[in-house]
């Protein structure tokens, strides 16, 4: 997909640059760092995105992406 396209999809799902999308992600990368920092066994660990109700689910990672 070029990136074109992806800004373009991207633009539609969520408009230009949702500054309180960005907020919500900082918010969940503290909470689940801090977290994390307490747990002890990392299978116990939670990814930020559990963390963001508004955020759709990671269907391909970046790695994938590029592999493509």
């Amino acid at each position: 997909m070029s990136e074109i396209k992806q800004w373009a999809e991207y633009r539609s799902r969520r408009g230009s640059l949702n500054v309180g999308r960005r907020v919500e992600q900082a918010a969940a990368n503290i909470m689940s760092f801090g977290y994390n920092m307490k747990v002890k066994d990392a299978e116990n660990w939670i990814d930020p995105i559990e963390l963001m109700p508004h955020e759709d689910d990671v269907i391909e990672s970046f790695e994938e992406q590029l592999t493509n």
